[in-house]
């Protein structure tokens, strides 16, 4: 009897730990693979899209921590602490967004952005109508 009730109190283990373990995992996967520096490539949206030779600059993002730095052409534009949250999209279902802590801002408005991230591609969606997506390239 004492070999029953041990096996199934470990199988009853083994099946929490497991479940746990992946859903934390699977956040830290998100977090580091967002780390680094992504080069800007184009952006759709709006009136009409927009890319890096049309407006003769080179911008590029960079996630270190829970920062996320913008520069255009080499200069540092702005710095904000961000979070990663699960939250209703305005494209359906939930997405995971990049949140920036709204404290740190100085501008009353600042969209969410849903991330899709594939091998070395960024896609950024601006959560609201008519707004930007844009495309990045990791550079490191």
């Amino acid at each position: 009897m004492k070999k029953y009730v041990l096996l199934f109190v470990l199988i009853i283990l083994s099946a929490c730990n497991s479940d746990d373990k992946s859903k934390v995992e699977n956040k830290n996967i998100d977090e580091i693979d967002l780390q680094g520096r992504w080069l800007w490539v184009s952006s759709t949206g709006g009136f009409q899209g927009v890319t890096p030779d049309a407006l003769k600059q080179k911008s590029e993002l960079e996630f270190s921590d829970n920062y996320v730095s913008t520069y255009t052409d080499g200069q540092l534009i702005k710095k904000l602490k961000f979070h990663i949250a699960i939250k209703k999209s305005i494209f359906g279902g939930n997405k995971k967004m990049i949140v920036i802590d709204k404290e740190d801002l100085t501008q009353v408005y600042y969209a969410d952005r849903s991330f899709i991230i594939t091998g070395n591609k960024l896609t950024l969606s601006e959560e609201c109508s008519d707004c930007f997506i844009s495309k990045y390239e990791k550079v490191n």
